[in-house]
């Protein structure tokens, strides 16, 4: 299921300007940026395939999800307000890798622990918008307007990327 919520991620993201409701009103903005891995497995074994660059340059993975390869890893940018994080999203077991938070503008001096718990609040900001783009991804896929719109959709952005 992560491999196909990365594919989907990446195909929101080009499509809707990756802007995805989080609730409370709020909004984030979600590209890839820098590296994407993609793999299939078949009988001579696993191909790795590993691109590169600036994302609308992205050509050779969009071709390679059309020829059946999956993402399994993303660089991520995350926009939330003024916020901006950095991560790299593994399929398998959903971890975030290389994860980078906005800067922490605390005076170390005076409150040493306020540094600590500010960053662990970046952190807990930037999971939670994407678990709230994960359960957004799950309704979605097991609701009718799957089979019935997204999937097709995707379907078509995937055999667009030849």
């Amino acid at each position: 299921m992560g491999r196909e919520f990365l594919v989907w991620l990446w195909f929101r993201a080009e499509t809707d300007r990756g802007l995805f409701d989080i609730g409370g009103k709020k909004t984030a903005e979600l590209w890839f940026d820098g590296k994407i891995t993609l793999q299939s497995e078949n009988e001579r074994g696993r191909e790795t395939i590993i691109c590169a660059g600036e994302a609308s340059n992205m050509k050779e993975a969009r071709f390679a999800l059309s020829e059946d390869k999956e993402v399994v890893l993303a660089t991520i940018k995350l926009l939330i307000g003024d916020n901006q994080w950095s991560f790299a999203l593994d399929s398998t077991w959903m971890n975030f890798n290389t994860f980078k938070t906005p800067k922490v503008m605390q005076d170390r001096g005076e409150d040493p622990d306020g540094v600590f718990y500010e960053k662990i609040f970046l952190m807990e900001e930037a999971v939670s918008a994407m678990d709230e783009i994960y359960s957004s991804f799950i309704k979605l896929r097991l609701s009718p307007e799957w089979a019935d719109e997204e999937r097709p959709a995707l379907g078509k952005w995937i055999s667009e990327g030849k």
